[in-house]
């Protein structure tokens, strides 16, 4: 499915201060002798049963876990898929699960302190930051456990070798282990929705540039299209950065017809950036980003962006989309219908937004960013701590999740009850033969069935389209055709900033600066758009408040890791 969960750019930064400033932890019997060594530490390996014989133990053991929440997720201890692990393994798993708000700030806290679990799930660690916990001796190298107790993860290498790169230190070890979810329409994702019986009640077409787009707005709001005698309708709105809808914010699909605009790259180095012709640079500072504010500030002006799409939240928009009595949401930008509306759900609104293309914008620029980092990035959503005293167990249960059985278990819930082998004769998809076929709708709703992919998980393109179609539930073939027919014709991926590894002084200059250029980004942004600030008169102000934030120092930051990485 998708994913929902964005790493907070000031929570990262504390991360770096914190781990660059604390001291170098001294070896530990739990700890290799010094940073980067290879070996795994000392530990009661003998008691670990070999690659893929379970159970991973024959006396029950316990792993502390700090994961990564998701949304949905009421209780990962009591819940199906943590039972069917434990059951597997015969590993008792003590989670500690943070709320989705302070996640990442918790996260920072037990890293600063040396209070660590056994492992870390879910986090997305970026590489940068791998290598600073790493030198730190804080997470451990697993080459040597890939080595001889890898099942699973040796056949992910097999099937896709690239990702052995992206997640490999300078010093050629592997720190973390990734999230792959080679997510077809996550690859594009950053699309807009557009109520469809409004267009149909007012006599529109679906918009195909920024003009017919803003004429299409101003319809929404003038002519009551919801029928109700009131202005109350809400002609395009959006959410906030963190928490906010994935792909929701209002400088996401839009954008894009002035400049070349990516939000879809993983990438621990930020958002708007891109490469030309091997310099990096920002989309934030170039003349089509002054155009499209121009073109914002004109929408906001006349009263057809929602003053709330700079402060919503994930569950506001969703109210939006929902609204019991009317619809009253004419547009969004979004990676799919369930980030404002239910999937599935009553009201039946899931069924009635559409996607529409990427728009021409005044210079005939009809772009989104496709990305070819988009299912793994070099993140790192399983981690093994010095603090774990069986790291051979450890891998041993991160090697699981890359399976079939737990990663469909860990997406949709128990077999037989939440998802069913596919029969000889069912359909995919894609149109081919089926691999297994989900037997309930995702809706959104909270439940225990699952971890909604806290968990590492290996799901390729092939195996997300063999997924069996259901007319009932229509949704990612919806999604695959939409991003085949509406958006891949537009794609550009040439402009992909790769995930890059930064050094120990890269990081620390990167840290002191990144919150600082961000925060200015977002800030007149805001400003622009509700005319706070006039986009010609202070343009040039706006550029110097940037240089002055550290924005040159970041991508001279940037520049030399890239090089260092890809111009050898």
């Amino acid at each position: 499915m998708l994913k929902s969960r964005m790493i907070s750019i000031v929570s990262l930064i504390v991360v770096f201060v914190l781990i660059v400033s604390a001291c170098t932890p001294a070896p530990s019997a739990t700890q290799a002798p010094k940073p980067g060594a290879t070996q795994a530490p000392a530990s009661s390996a003998s008691k670990v049963s070999g690659p893929n014989e379970f159970p991973v133990v024959k006396e029950k053991i316990t792993i502390k876990a700090l994961i990564n929440p998701t949304s949905m997720i009421k209780d990962y201890k009591n819940n199906e898929f943590t039972k069917w692990v434990e059951q597997k393994t015969n590993i008792n798993l003590e989670v500690e699960v943070p709320p989705m708000a302070e996640a990442q700030q918790k996260l920072n806290l037990i890293l600063a302190s040396d209070d660590l679990p056994d492992v870390i799930i879910g986090f997305g660690i970026p590489l940068d930051q791998q290598l600073v916990l790493s030198q730190q001796g804080v997470i451990i190298p697993l080459n040597d456990l890939i080595d001889k107790y890898g099942y699973e993860f040796k056949n992910v290498l097999k099937e896709m070798p690239q990702v052995k790169d992206l997640i490999t230190m300078p010093d050629g070890k592997i720190y973390g282990l990734p999230h792959i979810n080679d997510c077809y329409h996550c690859s594009l994702s950053q699309k807009m929705w557009v109520y469809k019986p409004w267009l149909d009640k007012l006599g529109l077409k679906e918009p195909t540039t920024t003009d017919e787009f803003y004429e299409m707005l101003k319809a929404f709001k003038t002519k009551d299209p919801n029928g109700n005698g009131k202005a109350d309708e809400i002609p395009l709105s959006g959410s906030r950065e963190t928490p906010g809808g994935w792909r929701a914010q209002l400088d996401s699909f839009l954008m894009n017809s002035f400049v070349y605009n990516d939000r879809v790259t993983p990438n621990n180095a930020g958002r708007h950036l891109f490469l030309d012709n091997g310099v990096v640079k920002a989309s934030y500072t170039e003349p089509g980003w002054k155009e499209g504010l121009k073109y914002y500030a004109k929408l906001y002006a006349e009263g057809l962006i929602d003053p709330q799409a700079f402060t919503n939240d994930n569950n506001k928009i969703r109210q939006l989309g929902e609204n019991p009595d009317v619809p009253i949401l004419g547009a969004i930008q979004a990676g799919w219908y369930g980030v404002f509306t239910q999937n599935g759900g009553p009201s039946g609104r899931w069924k009635e937004y559409i996607p529409i293309k990427p728009l021409k914008g005044p210079s005939g620029m009809q772009q989104t960013p496709l990305t070819v980092y988009q299912a793994t990035g070099g993140q790192a959503a399983f981690v093994i701590t010095k603090k774990c005293k069986n790291p051979e167990a450890a891998f041993r249960l991160a090697d699981l999740f890359y399976g079939f059985d737990a990663t469909t278990r860990s997406v949709f819930g128990p077999e037989g009850e939440d998802w069913v082998r596919a029969k000889d004769t069912d359909v995919s998809i894609s149109g081919g033969k089926a691999l297994y076929t989900v037997l309930k709708v995702w809706s959104g709703e909270e439940h225990n069935r699952h971890w909604n992919q806290a968990a590492p998980t290996y799901r390729t393109n092939a195996y997300r389209m063999a997924q069996t179609y259901n007319e009932k539930d229509p949704l990612e073939r919806w999604l695959y055709e939409w991003t085949k027919n509406l958006y891949e014709p537009y794609g550009t991926k040439d402009k992909n900033l790769p995930p890059l590894v930064l050094t120990r002084d890269q990081s620390k200059t990167f840290g002191e600066v990144k919150t600082s250029v961000y925060n200015t980004v977002d800030e007149w942004f805001a400003n622009f758009v509700t005319g706070k600030n006039n986009v010609d008169k202070d343009w040039d102000t706006y550029l110097k408040v940037l240089k002055d934030s550290g924005n040159d120092t970041m991508l001279k930051v940037l520049q030399d890791a890239y090089n260092a990485k890809y111009k050898k």
